[in-house]
């Protein structure tokens, strides 16, 4: 068993942040991460593997495959079933919190603890690398996921999210449920899982992410006795389409069960223009973006708010990722077309005027004690530095970053991004 000192362990120290990383490259291909938080009761371990529901169709070698919509959602709820039985009642018996998420892009698993540590890795590692998927099971989960599919398509705030996807993009694959169709998943069968795990979750595809007070040699021996893949030399291509800067329309509406007319305004990016650090200021700015024309203490929330036009249940995002990138505003109103032309009107004033230095100053300082009280939280530091390690970001140049946003940084995101047309997707009652 190999120590610490006979492996390759790089350590960065980040004075500025009183933080530290060690990271190791696995032979099999796993990157490890391991940030110390002395002091930490909780432990908190997240694996993250870069495949997401928008990866439906890929290249290995010169061979092209293309599996059902739903596949990466499917294979996470199916990963939690073991010969033993289900894997999250094991770590239920161990006193540990567990869970699984699947986005456009990553699939997450990850558990939090404060004892019994090394065994939750133990587990962890081992139902994520070794699939068990018969064709009972499997057909046993296709009626679970069809009837949750159904639910979110009677959830009127589901509904109109998904429309403005539809409204955005005309090819990317992002505009579809993570979840898929009923269609889509009745054809997932136990080859294609076994077929996408082994594509996608070798381990040099991932990233495992440990935070805690811990001993870091815990971590290497739990992952040298997982008997992890073999680093597998074939390439893995992934495929989406090009999609057009144009959108597939500016406006969509339908009548669902709901108290309130429910609204979705959304911006679409190009993120193709950003690479590396670049794409990752553009992420820092958009956010600040994000909280000074939508946060609650801006301008336009206030005045939207004073006048009625608004309740608390308004939301505003902005996500960048390697193949798709959207600004978008959420919020429910019996005045969505004068929301609608509030927001453009004070838009179009900050293009024009910029947002001023004092405000510009305030909401940097904001966001830097935002992101610093992030690293408090464990669960937080181990999901966004898995995620970012596979987007080619270290997550520490991201935190540093924010110190070097400019003015001019976040008004060309509000020049460039908000200048485009606007999609609204509108749920009106069914009254």
């Amino acid at each position: 068993m190999r120590n610490e000192r006979e492996r390759i362990v790089t350590e960065r120290v980040y004075d500025a942040l009183n933080e530290r990383i060690y990271e190791y490259d696995h032979p099999s291909g796993l990157h490890i991460q391991i940030i110390p938080k002395k002091g930490y009761r909780k432990k908190f371990a997240v694996l993250t593997t870069d495949f997401g529901s928008i990866n439906t169709e890929y290249r290995i070698g010169e061979k092209r495959i293309q599996i059902p919509d739903g596949s990466a959602h499917f294979l996470e709820h199916k990963l939690y079933e073991q010969p033993e039985g289900d894997v999250m009642n094991q770590f239920a018996a161990l006193g540990a919190d567990c869970n699984a998420a699947t986005g456009y892009s990553k699939t997450y698993y990850y558990f939090s603890c404060t004892e019994n540590f090394e065994q939750c890795l133990d587990l962890l590692l081992r139902h994520v690398f070794h699939p068990y998927f018969t064709e009972q099971n499997v057909e046993k989960e296709k009626g679970i996921i069809i009837q949750e599919i159904n639910m979110y398509l009677d959830d009127p705030y589901y509904v109109c999210e998904m429309d403005l996807l539809g409204l955005l993009y005309q090819k990317n694959p992002v505009k579809k449920d993570i979840a898929g169709t009923e269609a889509s998943v009745r054809q997932i069968t136990p080859e294609i899982l076994y077929q996408s795990h082994a594509a996608f979750y070798r381990p040099r595809n991932m990233c495992l992410t440990v935070v805690g007070d811990l001993d870091r040699e815990t971590v290497y021996r739990a992952v040298d006795r997982a008997e992890l893949p073999q680093n597998a030399s074939d390439k893995i291509e992934k495929l989406l389409p090009d999609e057009p800067e144009q959108l597939v329309g500016t406006r969509s509406a339908r009548r669902m069960d709901t108290p309130l007319p429910i609204f979705n305004f959304g911006f679409k990016d190009r993120p193709e223009r950003y690479q590396g650090k670049e794409r990752m200021r553009r992420r820092l700015a958009g956010s600040m973006v994000k909280e000074l024309l939508f946060g609650t203490s801006s301008e336009l929330y206030e005045k939207l708010y004073e006048n009625g036009y608004i309740n608390y249940d308004f939301y505003a995002s902005y996500e960048i990722e390697r193949d798709y990138a959207m600004f978008s505003i959420s919020g429910v109103s019996e005045q969505i077309d004068l929301v609608q032309e509030y927001i453009l009107d004070y838009v179009e004033r900050l293009r024009g005027n910029g947002i001023g230095s004092h405000a510009f100053t305030f909401l940097k300082n904001a966001m830097n004690g935002s992101l610093l009280r992030g690293f408090d939280s464990v669960s937080f530091i181990g999901r966004i530095f898995g995620q970012l390690y596979l987007q080619g970001v270290d997550a520490f140049d991201y935190f540093l970053s924010c110190g070097t946003i400019t003015e001019e940084d976040v008004n060309h995101v509000i020049a460039d991004l908000l200048s485009g047309d606007m999609a609204v997707s509108v749920i009106e009652r069914l009254d």
